[in-house]
């Protein structure tokens, strides 16, 4: 039997531009207020009758809004990331870096990985992370599911600090609602922090909040 239940998390205001939409404007920088709807699963519920304590999210949700919230998140195969950076070192913008692009079908396969680490670590592996949806808006969103299908290895180069922070991530392969290929692209972790590789989840050994 499976136990399913949703928690809508706020990642904040970021800004992004997706540089291959040269037919729109969505290749200029742009913002949203994005929220994440996360759907856990688990086949026993806990000694409350609960799949996951939502009370026990503040280090995920401080996690995710390191990464989003007034943040300006750009691509690793951005042409014009090295200008972008620049914003960073001057101290008008703090810039992200994701090597698997951005996006909401993208912001929800990051935050999927980023939230299944963490209940994993969190309830001893009984509660994982069936479904992301990122919403931008009341008429667009993206959805992404998990698929455990395999392994492969990324990592997320963080700016805002005095070197960039590359995160070694060991994570499953991702099926976008737009596509059934499995993707692989980075989870997230506080800004600042390491981890090591380890079984059992997309990235073990980080330090949460």
């Amino acid at each position: 039997m499976k136990f399913t239940s949703n928690k809508i998390i706020n990642l904040g205001s970021a800004a992004f531009r997706q540089w291959r939409s040269t037919h729109s404007h969505c290749q200029y920088i742009h913002g949203y207020n994005l929220t994440a709807d996360i759907t856990f699963e688990a086949n026993e519920l806990d000694e409350r009758n609960w799949v996951m304590d939502f009370g026990g999210l503040k280090g995920l949700k401080k996690t995710l809004e390191h990464t989003f919230d007034h943040k300006l998140v750009v691509a690793q195969d951005d042409p014009k990331l090295d200008l972008i950076k620049q914003l960073d070192e001057a101290g008008i913008a703090e810039v992200v870096v994701l090597p698997g692009g951005v996006g909401c079908e993208r912001f929800a396969e990051f935050v999927l990985k980023t939230a299944d680490t963490f209940v994993d670590e969190s309830t001893g592996g009984r509660v994982r992370v069936k479904s992301v949806q990122i919403n931008e808006h009341g008429s667009n969103f993206a959805t992404c599911y998990r698929d455990e299908s395999n392994v492969s290895i990324s990592f997320i180069e963080t700016q805002s600090s005095t070197e960039p922070v590359q995160l070694e991530d060991v994570h499953g392969p991702i099926a976008t609602s737009e596509t059934s290929t499995p993707v692989a692209d980075p989870r997230a972790a506080p800004i600042g922090n390491t981890g090591t590789k380890t079984k059992g989840g997309w990235f073990e050994g980080t330090t949460w909040g």
